[in-house]
């Protein structure tokens, strides 16, 4: 096995990366050795439930998607799951999750959950009209404005 076949060492990779954590502080945190996750890194190995279990609370995601990931049998498939997008999305998620417990009252919860979906649907409309008009009449590509692809 290797990291490439392997969704659950890609998503443990990224996760690790996108979150700034070391090997180190993964194996102090759920109480492993360092090689322990070496391996599961890897693809070498896939860790136990048990450890899947403790992965999914330090990381706060769900341990059916990572029982997924790891190859465990599921009533959902992991098929189209993109470890990378997966793990930045977790982090991204808790570090939402994060801002609201500390900086928002919680009576604006909502209220600040609704503006940032607004906010994002006016971004994505930007970046479609910046996609749809990065090519002339002839289907040359324009010039587009710095920061932004298409």
């Amino acid at each position: 096995m290797d990291n490439e076949t392997q969704p659950f060492a890609q998503w443990l990779n990224a996760t690790m990366q996108t979150r700034g954590l070391s090997q180190a502080a993964v194996a102090r945190d759920l109480g492993v050795a360092d090689a322990q996750v070496s391996r599961w890194r890897r693809g070498q190995v896939i860790p136990s439930v048990r450890y899947l279990q403790q992965l999914a609370t330090t990381f706060d995601v769900p341990r059916a998607r990572l029982e997924q990931m790891a190859g465990y049998p599921t009533e959902e498939s992991a098929e189209g799951i993109d470890p990378a997008i997966d793990a930045e999305l977790d982090a991204l998620s808790a570090r939402f999750r994060s801002l609201l417990e500390k900086d928002i009252p919680p009576d604006l919860w909502q209220t600040y959950a609704d503006a940032c979906e607004a906010l994002a649907a006016r971004l994505a409309g930007s970046f479609g009209e910046v996609a749809d008009t990065a090519h002339d009449e002839a289907g040359r590509k324009r010039h587009h404005p710095v920061g932004f692809r298409t």
